[in-house]
């Protein structure tokens, strides 16, 4: 697993909790308490199976989204639907992407519900020992939901976090923090053919026919640690963020080639991003720049490593 990995890149950022303290508990509250918030972004869903020997990746391609938030005082709903695709790989399909979101930011608390479902993956990674003519065969029609919510504390009071991601208020000063966090999430797979790669080389050696209309839940719970610094010079800011988790998922999927398989296995995430922006009295503004990734354990000796990278960019307007 490439938990080890992801503790050095949290490292990276242990200096920070050393430099950012500051003295100052100084904050801004905006007075308006009705926002609105258009918005769009730009994101790589990236879902990659590997198994004993072989490995396949599924990808929506690079899809472009606008969306729609709106915030009453400390509560915001937004909604994005996906308005391009770049189809990418040698099997292209059109992609659809919907994207729903609640969230509620305190100084120090942060807990976001979202959904995500996209319509139509192409394949741009395939077993190289397979001949050109069987992809035909499995073809990357995948649908995947993708639901859950995030949880994050931050352990120092200087720190707000509304100031980092809703502007709802502004900090003074700038600071850093430990954050403790909860990530769950619940991924739901549908597809018309196996999408296991060690499934896909047994179909092919034995001659068998793949399987239809398989499915597979991936139920994952990861405690997280991480740190975040709040820099900020007049009204702009930069506020690096990385955090790292180890946790469990539970999977229930159909296998052709091992039957059914209910059970646990362990799961690491990374969360990696960095918000910047300007927080104005009437308009505020910004790009979030955004890296998950979460792998776990799959089948006898393989993984599923499921990644999203996306690009945001936002205009808001305060109405009092």
């Amino acid at each position: 697993m490439s938990i080890y990995k992801n503790i050095v890149l949290l490292l990276f950022f242990f200096p920070l909790l050393i430099w950012g303290n500051s003295d100052s508990t100084a904050f801004i509250k905006h007075k308006s308490k009705l926002e609105v918030k258009p918005y769009f972004v730009t994101q790589n869903l990236s879902l990659k199976l590997r198994g004993n020997a072989s490995f396949v990746t599924y990808e929506p391609g690079l899809t472009g989204a606008v969306g729609l938030g709106v915030s009453y005082k400390s509560v915001g709903a937004s909604f994005g639907r996906s308005i391009y695709n770049q189809k990418m790989g040698e099997l292209k399909n059109k992609s659809e992407y919907f994207d729903f979101r609640l969230s509620f930011y305190g100084r120090r608390t942060a807990f976001e519900v979202d959904f995500q479902w996209f319509i139509g993956f192409s394949l741009t990674d395939f077993p190289s020992d397979l001949p050109l003519s069987f992809k035909e065969v499995v073809q990357p029609n995948l649908d995947l939901v993708n639901y859950g919510f995030n949880f994050y504390y931050g352990l120092n009071r200087k720190v707000s976090l509304k100031s980092i991601y809703k502007y709802n208020e502004l900090q003074l000063k700038s600071a850093g923090t430990v954050i403790i966090g909860l990530r769950q999430n619940f991924i739901k797979l549908s597809y018309s053919s196996t999408i296991f790669p060690e499934e896909i080389l047994v179909d092919f050696t034995t001659g068998n026919t793949v399987g239809t209309e398989n499915e597979g839940d991936f139920f994952t719970i990861i405690p997280m640690v991480g740190y975040q610094y709040h820099l900020i010079k007049d009204r702009f800011h930069i506020s690096p963020f990385a955090a790292v988790g180890y946790g469990a998922q539970y999977q229930n999927y159909m296998s052709d080639s091992k039957g059914d398989f209910k059970g646990f296995r362990e799961a690491t995430a990374l969360s990696v991003n960095l918000p910047l922006g300007y927080n104005g009295d009437k308009l505020f503004y910004g790009i979030i720049g955004k890296y998950d990734q979460t792998i776990s354990d799959i089948q006898t000796r393989g993984s599923m490593d499921y990644s999203l990278l996306s690009l945001k960019f936002f205009l808001g307007i305060r109405f009092n």
